[in-house]
């Protein structure tokens, strides 16, 4: 399949010059599916749902377009998917008859899990730090838990007709989530204490959120045409987009340590740094952007619900800064983080230590215990003509070793397993990106 591709060479609205994004537009086979959420998969390739009747439900697209889709067993109108930690696809089947959460393996097999409160409206769904899936109840306004075998506990939210949308996992071990009709962004723990921080914008009308790569979570506000940003203690801040009337929908963040948002009405996809400044890329077909991800080859992947297309825009180069959890490796060239997760549901980011140009280490739980040691590599000669990346550890939490070439923006993930020993990382094939 050909894509229909763009070269963004100059955007000057709100935000800094940028360079060389390239956008490709990849057509759904199935007519009018209505492509409408989207995510990472766990085999490399990306998942999305389709939302309209009549059309196969799932779809999948590897990073070089090619699109497969699988038909759910019934029409279950599905909203969002994500990776559950078992490895397989889990999805929020929103049709009233449906009502549960399905489960689909890489390789095409279904099941469904009914949910207990009857035209719950399931809407978002989210990989919990506890090992389970969480997901939002839009018309049931509850929270709902499901373990991987299937079963649900559900918790009522305080507030009435909340009109829950989406939820993910924080950085301080809780799931937050949005609620709609109330311009409210909610908290709840795993045992399921709730907790309601008001958005200072009336109307805004939060969707979408996610975890940004500075510890805060990051949402729109489709009514009142802002990002929001809150801290885990509460603190909200807001911006204004500068392109007006745009309904900010999904949000993600990007490997460069910016976050992208779709701007559906607009037409165009929104990055913002963690200062709050705006870049925004045209699509070529006008398509009502809806879901945002980051793909496993390090761009950024949405979807156009009225075009019937998936979209890829890819990021381009960018300068590594270190920080508190951030190693720039090899010239600044590769910029690598680590995050961790233990048995009992702990998360965070590795506290960075650089030790030489091309080596460093990161530690979890105090500066004196190390537990990640990384190093990236030039071996641009012949016969190897790439870079070589190498790690060792003295751990056996859940790690996810993140590696991203500047240059190329290429992305290598190494994940080692809970209650694993880490196990050695010696990839001398990492980036065929030289020079």
């Amino acid at each position: 399949m050909k894509p229909l591709c763009a070269l963004v060479l100059l955007v000057l609205l709100g935000g800094p010059t940028v360079v060389g994004q390239t956008i490709s537009e990849f057509t759904v086979p199935s007519l009018a599916a209505g492509p409408i959420r989207i995510t990472a998969g766990p085999d490399g390739n990306v998942w999305f749902t389709e939302i309209n009747r009549d059309v196969p439900g799932i779809g999948r697209i590897t990073p070089e377009g090619v699109i497969t889709e699988f038909r759910i067993p019934r029409y279950a109108r599905p909203l969002q998917i994500t990776t559950g930690p078992d490895g397989n696809l889990w999805f929020t089947e929103s049709q009233s008859f449906a009502n549960s959460i399905g489960r689909i393996t890489p390789s095409g097999s279904f099941t469904e899990f009914p949910i207990p409160t009857r035209a719950s409206e399931a809407d978002g769904i989210a990989t919990g730090p506890d090992g389970a899936l969480w997901f939002t109840e839009h018309s049931g306004n509850k929270i709902g838990r499901i373990t991987t075998s299937g079963a649900i506990t559900e918790f009522v939210i305080p507030r009435s007709n909340a009109r829950l949308e989406a939820i993910v996992a924080g950085p301080d071990g809780a799931l937050w989530f949005t609620e709609r009709n109330t311009d409210v962004i909610g908290r709840i723990t795993t045992s399921g204490a709730i907790t309601e921080f008001p958005i200072p914008t009336p109307g805004s009308q939060p969707i979408f959120i996610t975890a940004g790569p500075d510890g805060a979570l990051w949402f729109g506000e489709s009514s009142a045409n802002q990002i929001g940003r809150i801290t885990t203690s509460g603190a909200i801040t807001e911006f204004p987009i500068p392109t007006p009337a745009t309904e900010p929908y999904d949000i993600v963040a990007g490997i460069d340590g910016h976050l992208y948002f779709a701007e559906s009405a607009a037409n165009k996809i929104g990055r913002i740094t963690t200062s709050g400044v705006i870049t925004e890329f045209p699509v070529p077909t006008p398509g009502a952007l809806q879901g945002i991800t980051s793909g496993p080859d390090g761009a950024i992947w949405f979807t156009e619900i009225e075009a019937g297309k998936i979209g890829r825009m890819s990021i381009g180069s960018f300068t590594c800064t270190p920080d508190a959890a951030t190693l720039c490796l090899n010239n600044n060239r590769f910029r690598v983080t680590a995050d961790w997760r233990t048995p009992d549901g702990r998360t965070g980011q590795g506290q960075a230590v650089s030790l030489t140009s091309d080596s460093g280490y990161f530690w979890f739980f105090s500066p004196a215990n190390i537990e990640i040691l990384t190093k990236v590599l030039n071996a641009c000669v012949d016969p190897f003509n790439s870079y070589w990346v190498f790690s060792a550890g003295l751990t056996n939490v859940e790690v996810t070793l993140r590696v991203v070439d500047t240059q190329t923006a290429s992305l290598k993930t190494y994940v080692n397993p809970l209650n694993s020993a880490y196990q050695p990382v010696q990839d001398t094939a990492a980036f065929a990106t030289c020079p």
